[in-house]
């Protein structure tokens, strides 16, 4: 089988985690813990609690554990139904998922990592493990396709999870309990994983990873346990191996639909390779050096994020990413990217965001059921941080940025690599500016639909001489746009050149005073229109709320509100300035 062959070639590379072996004996595998830390790990990992950055992480990290340990566990299981023309049903499924997903694993890591003898978790964490496995194994009946794929074995992975890091502290009864779910769900999917096109060519790539990640972690933390196992494993590993690690992101490094697929599908290569690695010795990342790009993230991230923030924003630190897709949502894989490569901008750009170690609360919330999209990524964050990789920015950094992949078509420009400076994005010829720290101009383009992707504009250029650097392109000419030119001047200056047919509408965050053709913030950021009449103003112009593609409007707890502007260009042109106040430097000067 193959994934006896690998570990047995692979053994040496594993001291402690298994015994070398003959070609006609079965590996012995490591005890549990054993997915993403062993037994000997936990005494270093819960010392870090005590200083720098770890304690910081684990502080919020409790916080959550502690709101996740007074939430009701779940006892109804939502059923499928056939008639759901707005997926409503799709989403209470996917987001209870997510949300008894997210509660399982936030307590068993904060229980795994506490003292033994003084552990406030537990209780809960083994409460919502054993009830989890008892609703969710209903998966088990309800015929697999990639919908639910999508959300059930999303569970499963916390499943696993949980098993392994609360093992010794189970009684074999309630171990058998998580087994039984496991095996039955896992059974039940593992022909929907033998099908050629499930998590292959054709196949959604983001929901390819997704899906099968959870299928291999569920087989690690059984593996040597449950003799299936190691057919799942060998699936799960094929699938990445064949198709996911070398074709799921794009060449330039980033994902097709949407950049901030490129943080979930890294946050899932993660998650399983890791253990992969840990428990079999086989090194996914090592035969595919390329899979862990991050620039992406050095395009497109402007801002940080506050611990304190309750309800976060479309593009408020992350240029094009919707609102769960912040910094908060990237930083995890930041962290892990600072550890493999060895990168110090990585982890400057990870810590930005105050929130590490949070569970991830955000306003899509199901209509009728109120089921609400949890993210559990904090944890991991705690695991992923090395304090040996000292935050910093590295000399020779690049400050221009282009994806030219069609379905991409992405360019990015920025002043520099600190706090408040100039951030502008373009995506088939719609803008993002972020400056002083929140975005001054997003247009209302409609380029950031997944559902229904506009087509790539004409003739995109990028230019950088250090000083200076430009942008661009022809179109988007369904919205009589023609050329368009973003030059950037370093260290403080862009302007922006339209040459357009039509009035064009953006909004803005932040409370700027609005001065004739000027908007300026508290800071000194200031925008001016520089050629361009302004037509209409609205306080109120764009509320921004969260609504399924489908027509379903949800529960969204926090809607935002933002100015908007309209400009009609004079002599078919529209021209701005932004400039701030805020003097960064050049990244080749640190």
């Amino acid at each position: 089988m193959m994934i006896r062959n690998a570990m047995i070639v692979a053994a040496w590379l594993t001291v402690g985690r298994f015994v070398t072996v003959s070609a006609a004996e079965p590996p012995v595998v490591a005890d549990h813990p054993r997915l993403y830390y062993t037994a000997a790990d936990l005494p270093r990992l819960r010392a870090l609690r005590q200083s720098g950055v770890h304690a910081t992480i684990w502080a919020n990290l409790t916080r959550s554990a502690d709101w996740c340990a007074a939430q009701p566990v779940r006892r109804e299981w939502i059923a499928t139904i056939e008639n759901d023309p707005q997926f409503e049903n799709l989403y209470d499924r996917f987001y209870a998922a997510m949300h008894d997903t997210a509660i399982v694993e936030q307590l068993a890591f904060a229980s795994s990592l506490s003292d033994p003898e003084h552990d406030p978790y537990f209780e809960a964490a083994r409460n919502w493990l054993l009830a989890a496995a008892k609703v969710w194994r209903n998966e088990a009946h309800n015929k697999p396709d990639q919908s639910k794929a999508y959300a059930v074995l999303r569970v499963m992975k916390a499943l696993a999870v949980g098993y392994d890091v609360l093992f010794d502290r189970l009684s074999e009864t309630e171990r058998q309990e998580v087994r039984d779910t496991l095996v039955a769900v896992g059974e039940a999917y593992y022909p929907f994983f033998q099908e050629p096109t499930t998590a292959g060519e054709g196949y959604n790539k983001h929901h390819g990873s997704v899906d099968t990640a959870p299928l291999g972690i569920m087989a690690l933390a059984l593996y040597g346990e449950v003799d299936k196992a190691a057919a799942w494993l060998d699936v799960a590993i094929e699938k990445h191996v064949n198709y996911l690690l070398p074709h799921a992101l794009t060449p330039s490094g980033t994902y097709d639909q949407s950049s901030n697929f490129w943080a979930s599908t890294l946050h899932y290569r993660i998650f399983f390779c890791e253990p992969l690695r840990r428990v079999t010795g086989r090194d996914l990342f090592a035969e595919f050096p390329k899979s862990l790009p991050g620039r992406i993230a050095l395009a497109a991230v402007a801002a940080g994020q506050p611990a304190t923030l309750e309800f976060n924003e479309d593009n408020r630190s992350v240029l094009f990413g919707p609102s769960y897709g912040q910094i908060n949502y990237w930083s995890p894989a930041l962290l892990y990217l600072a550890r493999h490569h060895r990168r110090p901008i990585y982890q400057h750009l990870a810590l930005w965001d105050e929130s590490l170690g949070s569970i991830q609360h955000t306003r899509y919330v199901t209509p009728s059921r109120r089921e609400e999209l949890l993210f559990c990524l904090g944890p991991y964050a705690y695991l992923w941080y090395d304090p040996s990789v000292v935050p910093a920015i590295e000399a020779d950094l690049p400050l221009s940025f282009e994806f030219p992949e069609p379905e991409v078509n992405e360019a990015y420009l920025r002043t520099s690599y600190e706090l408040g400076g100039i951030v502008a994005g373009m995506k088939k010829g719609g803008l993002v500016i972020h400056a002083g720290g929140r975005p001054v101009l997003v247009d209302q383009l409609g380029v950031n639909d997944v559902n229904k992707p506009p087509d790539p504009v004409d003739e995109m250029l990028l230019a950088d001489d250090g000083r200076r650097a430009l942008i661009r392109c022809v179109g988007p000419k369904s919205h009589g746009i023609g050329e368009q030119l973003v030059e950037l001047e370093r260290p403080s200056r862009l302007t922006v050149d339209r040459h357009c047919s039509e009035p064009i509408t953006w909004w803005c965050a932040g409370e700027p005073e609005h001065e004739g053709n000027s908007m300026i913030w508290p800071d000194g950021t200031k925008l001016t229109i520089t050629k361009g009449t302004v037509v209409a103003t609205n306080p109120e112009g764009y509320v921004e709320t969260k609504r399924h593609y489908g027509g379903m409007k949800f529960a969204d707890p926090h809607p935002f509100t933002y100015p908007t502007f309209t400009v009609q260009p004079v002599d078919g042109w529209i021209m701005i300035e932004v400039v701030t106040s805020i003097q960064t430097r050049r990244a080749d000067s640190q």
